[in-house]
């Protein structure tokens, strides 16, 4: 059912759900709620990149007030309560702002000197994240905030904040931004007022609640969007030139594309075409045949981080002896963020240890936490050159090498391709995550004298979620390792002549 106020309300978070998913705010308002999955809240921290306890992070460098957590159940009352306080220029966490059919509830209000309609002080706005990273869907709700801020006190901020656990701030110019900011909120306004976004589908939509909805219906009218690494300019694009659909893309000419998008690089255009033709087919199309270094010993490694704490928990890893076929996991884990130091010269002792062998990762994000760990703790710099000259990305192999009849090439999607089958179906990093933030709890009430009663039953229950958590991060390797020998047996088919990227 839609809002039945005249005019929908425009709500901060609506700019996040918007970048992540064009269809999830439509499907808010108008969608079925039975195809509606639950996301636990600390899972929707995770993938917001928010920080965890931000009102205890934030005491650390900052003072404030706190709107009363019950008065958010009434956002008129917390508008007026908020306002209270700005009046008499406090620092305010958790505040609402209001104007009109705007919404906004930022974490942190900043009093700054000069003038303005509340006196002789105005407010600037903050985000609490993980990190500084300035994604458009966190700048343009600070935009958002900032222009009710202006509705209120009559003065616009000219910059807005984001600060990370630290208490590291980075900011914008708001005004270097506005004008993109204000093309989408016209879009959200659109959907708000019942407009069905064109069908697309991308990686954020996994995020949603809605996902299943959204593979269904692009799947359901064949939507060029279905192509792997499409945006939503693209598909603009390729829609303008009559290109709707799948079959639409294989049936199109390359050359004849290459005259009408002349401005896209002709390897990206090859590209949109075979990854239509093998989602058509339904059956893999190898552009080139893969090389790989032959070493006595092929490692396959994996990182789980909790970004909520800032901690990398779990540097896990498959060892394969090429020579015995001997294949083991091993792992080196930091209870919490104090033993971190010491799962990573454990790992480093290891790595020192090492001759003759190649590391295999998927996707960038071990090589960054590597490098993060390096910077904070150190590392010689003959392990940090070791490291960098013996590893190599799968994901960055199987992209060049193969194009998949899937549409998405994350390491769960590629895995699953295979055949390959996690022990929990429905896991991925952000519910270790959540299991690794369980067993944290019950190895301090384990401790705990308070519950010596329980301790037999807590520590069985922390046990089987490390179970857990180990079991998921072996799979993961073992999923890398499926990944790489099938890529090793690949070679282009000369019976099923494509074009290739070269």
């Amino acid at each position: 059912m839609k809002e039945s106020s005249a005019e929908p309300k425009l709500y901060g978070d609506y700019f996040y759900k918007f970048f992540q998913c064009p269809h999830w705010i439509w499907y808010d308002i108008y969608g079925n709620k039975e195809y509606k999955r639950e996301v636990p809240p600390l899972l929707d921290l995770i993938y917001k990149g928010k920080m965890f306890d931000a009102e205890k992070g934030l005491a650390v460098h900052k003072k404030f007030e706190q709107i009363n957590p019950e008065l958010l159940k009434d956002l008129d009352e917390a508008f007026l309560a908020t306002l209270e306080l700005m009046k008499q220029g406090k620092n305010i966490y958790h505040g609402v702002l209001m104007s009109e059919d705007w919404v906004g509830l930022p974490d942190l209000l900043e009093a700054r000197e000069g003038p303005s309609s509340l006196g002789d002080h105005y407010y600037v706005v903050y985000d609490a994240q993980n990190s500084l990273e300035l994604r458009d869907e966190y700048k343009f709700q600070l935009i958002f905030y900032s222009l009710i801020l202006e509705r209120i006190q009559a003065v616009r901020p000219k910059e807005a904040y984001v600060v990370d656990p630290q208490g590291n701030e980075r900011s914008f110019l708001i005004d270097e931004f506005i004008d993109q900011f204000h093309l989408t909120r016209q879009q959200i306004e659109k959907i708000l007022n019942g407009e069905k976004p064109a069908p697309f589908l991308k990686a954020g939509c996994k995020r949603t609640p809605w996902y299943s909805l959204c593979v269904s219906e692009t799947q359901g009218c064949s939507d060029i969007s279905l192509i792997y690494r499409i945006s939503q300019a693209d598909q603009r694009r390729l829609y303008e030139i009559g290109i709707k659909t799948i079959d639409d893309m294989v049936a199109a000419d390359t050359e004849d594309l290459r005259t009408q998008l002349e401005d896209w690089p002709f390897d990206k255009i090859v590209r949109f075409s075979n990854q239509a033709k093998v989602l058509t087919t339904g059956q893999p199309l190898i552009v080139r045949k893969p090389s790989f270094p032959k070493m006595r010993y092929e490692v396959y490694f994996d990182i789980e981080s909790d970004p909520l704490t800032d901690v990398d928990y779990l540097l896990g890893f498959l060892v394969k002896d090429t020579k015995t076929g001997d294949i083991n996991y091993k792992y080196f884990l930091a209870e919490d963020k104090e033993h971190e130091a010491e799962a990573w010269r454990k790992f480093l002792e290891y790595l020192a240890e090492l001759e003759d062998f190649v590391i295999y990762h998927y996707a960038f994000y071990e090589r960054q936490v590597f490098d993060r760990l390096a910077d904070r703790y150190g590392a010689p710099a003959s392990l940090i050159e070791k490291f960098r000259e013996n590893t190599i990305d799968l994901h960055v192999k199987l992209v060049d090498t193969a194009v998949l009849p899937i549409y998405f090439y994350s390491l769960k999607d590629v895995g699953a391709y295979l055949n390959y089958k996690w022990d929990d179906p429905h896991a991925g990093g952000a519910e270790s995550v959540l299991w690794y933030k369980d067993w944290s709890r019950l190895r301090g009430e384990v401790e705990d004298p308070r519950f010596l009663e329980e301790k037999s039953g807590l520590q069985k229950r922390a046990d089987e979620i490390l179970k857990k958590i180990l079991r998921y991060n072996e799979d993961d390797v073992r999923a890398t390792m499926a990944i790489k020998d099938w890529l090793a047996e690949q070679k282009p088919h000369k019976d099923r002549e494509r074009e290739s990227l070269d």
